[in-house]
């Protein structure tokens, strides 16, 4: 009866980790925080009632000492929120996905440990990867409705045959990442000693590194191949050759699965690729499969003989390195050849060239702060502080220099101890691990998938697998377990006595931070959403104040209230958001704006001031922030109130000369944008400053820049501005 329940138990903990998974991955992998709330409250209730059965022996779970880990890193955004980050919502945020994360790797190690449940993880894994990849491979071919699974574009240095996989993630470098890393994992398991685990990876390799070669993106290219160059140094001797072979034969047959659906694609038929897939998966999983044990050759008699003596070749080191480099070639042949053009492979490197720009004004964030860094989402909240040219980048691109602005030295010090403790830990007993593993941490160095909540889980989820494998099992009715041999270990172990209990209080500390936040969150997100799908301006208003008061930190929610507000009551609101984020561009501007509604030169001045301070490259602000303070100068003079008018005329023409030099210091020795005739982005804000320096006096200033802008591919500004400068003209005479 027990042995039967510990049957069911596995089987529906398998159920709820491969739905925990899949649903990460479904909702854009977590990306978002209001996707993630009742998640993270689900986890973190768990988590802490684990620990408190734990602690009384309930149901003798074991809470392995490598599974607190994360609550490190939430412990350090939990300093912040006692302090004054850049914004409170982004750090609460970023504390409750680390805490949520934490309360995973509990779940996890309790969950694991028993070796019947972990078979039934490997089956939740696998259930994962597949949904994934299918989810991916139906949205290129059509059949499934989800917001950008495919990335189009006409831009060559951004998708070289104008369409790339994007998957759940929408986003395909990120989702290129996932499926190196699940591609890494068929790998590994084609030298299982099941033939049933060696069949099925067989059959999936080629799906996930065809999925891979369609995002196109060559960072993940390049995260798999070092993670399978340090996978191989784990792989037994005598089968190195045979993985090495199976790459080559993988890569080849999922080279031409990718060209034939890129083509298909740019025909305007994408499903078409289906059978071309088809064909790929069938004999790429069963060839690699015969490869592996030459029992499993199809063949009888004579050919069987030779079938196996060529197998033989193929899977030697040298055979199989052999096949791998024709398979490489074969791969670089069909997708850097032809109409692909080169699928990014050889060309198009500016996207790499900008976040060298994103780095420099990183780093130079990070030397301001360098200690303890200034919160949650340091670089969205603070970078047109930093920003050295005009770039549109919310995300810095690096998760490890995303820590480093997070949480400082520190942060960055605690996470670089935990990989290096799981290192450790895993070092004699699975290092092959470390393969996948490093797919992901080695690709998140130059993008940010550490940003989606499903590449943490997923990660936390496959370093799990391996490391419960060395913990004694837990579980009611178990037969002692044998002393574990001694090997290296990367975190100290609390006596037993202790182990427990100690256990369950970080849990239910955590969980008493966290719950309450994770809640009040999820609601302002169900508030939100349904402001969203209101038409009455009236009821989003009222869902929108609703979801304020769940949560007051959410200064996004107040951006969205304000235009529905009266200005007073509007002036107030944004006010009290600067309390949450006291360096955001956007307050400060809605506040600008809202003082010039009010009428009040100065104030609006001072405002927008600040605001175009924290975001000196936002052209849309600029130009808007110009234009504002002109026609309200217009407007007091038409009243005959010369000194407010004077005011807001000097502020046009200040934040006017201000955004030319910063253009001017930004491009000295280069060719310029302010002065590109044909784009003409600049003409509105000169004309609008070119009237608040007539207000002044400063007529010949006036006159220059209308002469200017009257030569710029505007029409309307152009004819505004010749109008103008006939009016300056008049006026001289």
């Amino acid at each position: 009866m027990d042995g039967q329940w510990r049957r069911i138990s596995a089987w529906i903990g398998a159920v709820a980790l491969t739905f925990t998974l899949c649903f990460s991955a479904y909702r854009s992998g977590l990306f978002f925080d209001e996707d993630f709330y009742r998640l993270e409250t689900a986890l973190i209730a768990c988590a802490a009632l684990t620990g408190v059965a734990g602690c009384f022996r309930v149901l003798r779970l074991r809470t392995p000492i490598w599974s607190y880990a994360p609550f490190a890193i939430a412990a350090a955004y939990a300093l912040h929120l006692a302090s004054h980050p850049a914004s409170i919502k982004s750090t609460t945020d970023d504390f409750l996905r680390w805490t949520a994360y934490g309360s995973w790797t509990v779940l996890l190690g309790a969950y694991l440990a028993d070796p019947r449940r972990r078979k039934a993880g490997w089956i939740a894994l696998q259930l994962t990867g597949a949904f994934v990849a299918v989810g991916g491979w139906c949205g290129w071919f059509g059949w499934i409705r989800y917001p950008d699974i495919v990335f189009l574009s006409d831009q060559a240095e951004l998708a070289a045959t104008g369409a790339r996989l994007a998957g759940f993630l929408q986003y395909p470098n990120a989702f290129g990442a996932v499926m190196a890393a699940f591609a890494l994992v068929q790998w590994q398991l084609l030298a299982s000693g099941s033939r049933a685990v060696a069949f099925a990876a067989s059959l999936l390799f080629v799906p996930y590194t065809a999925a891979l070669f369609l995002t196109e993106s060559r960072g993940a290219w390049l995260a798999l191949a070092f993670g399978a160059a340090l996978s191989l140094v784990f792989r037994k001797k005598d089968k190195r050759g045979y993985g090495l072979a199976a790459a080559g034969v993988a890569i080849a047959l999922s080279a031409a699965a990718a060209r034939a659906s890129f083509a298909v694609m740019e025909r305007g038929h994408p499903a078409d690729g289906l059978w071309m897939l088809l064909a790929g998966t069938a004999v790429g999983g069963l060839l690699v499969y015969a490869l592996g044990d030459r029992d499993r050759l199809p063949f009888g008699g004579r050919a069987n003989a030779v079938a196996a003596r060529a197998a033989a070749a193929a899977t030697s080191l040298p055979g199989g390195a052999l096949v791998l480099l024709i398979g490489l070639l074969a791969a670089y042949e069909l997708l850097a050849g032809g109409s692909s053009g080169g699928a990014r492979i050889d060309g198009h490197f500016e996207t790499a060239a900008a976040r060298q720009l994103y780095y420099a004004d990183a780093l130079r964030m990070f030397r301001d702060h360098p200690w303890f860094g200034t919160g949650g989402q340091s670089w969205r909240m603070l970078v047109g502080l930093y920003q050295s040219k005009p770039y549109i980048g919310n995300e810095v691109h690096s998760g490890y220099l995303d820590m480093l602005l997070d949480t400082g030295l520190l942060g960055l010090a605690l996470l670089l101890a935990m990989l290096a403790g799981f290192a450790v830990q895993l070092w004699k007993q699975a290092g092959s691990a470390w393969g996948p593993a490093a797919v992901l941490l080695a690709h998140s160095a130059i993008d940010f998938d550490w940003s989606y909540g499903f590449v943490w889980l997923l990660l936390f989820y496959w370093l799990a697998l391996h490391l419960a494998a060395g913990e004694p099992p837990s579980g009611a009715g178990e037969a002692p377990a044998p002393p574990p041999r001694p090997r290296p270990s990367g975190f100290a172990r609390p006596r037993p006595a202790l182990a427990a209990p100690l256990g369950a209080a970080l849990l239910l500390g955590f969980a008493a931070a966290a719950l309450p936040a994770a809640w009040r969150s999820a609601a302002a997100a169900s508030e939100r959403d349904a402001a969203l799908a209101s038409a009455a301006k009236a009821a989003r208003a009222s869902h929108l104040r609703a979801a304020l008061r769940a949560n007051p930190a959410w200064n996004r929610i107040r951006l969205e209230l304000a235009p529905l507000l009266p200005v007073r009551e509007r002036e107030s609101l944004l006010l009290t958001g600067l309390r949450y984020e006291p360096h955001s561009p956007s307050l400060e501007y809605q506040l600008g704006m809202t003082y010039a509604e009010l009428r009040n030169p100065a104030a609006a001045r001072d405002r927008l001031r600040e605001a175009l301070r924290l975001a000196r490259f936002d052209r849309e602000a600029q130009n808007a922030a110009i234009a504002r303070m002109a026609t309200l100068a217009d407007s007091f003079a038409n009243a005959g109130r010369a000194d407010e008018s004077r005011i807001a005329a000097e502020a046009a023409a200040e934040f006017y000369e201000r955004y030319r030099e910063l253009y001017r210091r930004t491009y000295e020795g280069r060719d310029n944008p302010w002065y590109d005739r044909d784009k003409a982005l600049f003409t509105a804000a000169k004309v609008n400053a070119a009237g608040a320096m007539t207000l002044l006096g400063r007529t010949e200033e006036a006159a220059a820049v209308l002469r200017e802008a009257a030569q710029e591919n505007a029409p309307d500004w152009k004819e505004r501005a010749e109008r103008l400068l006939r009016q300056l003209e008049r006026g001289n005479d």
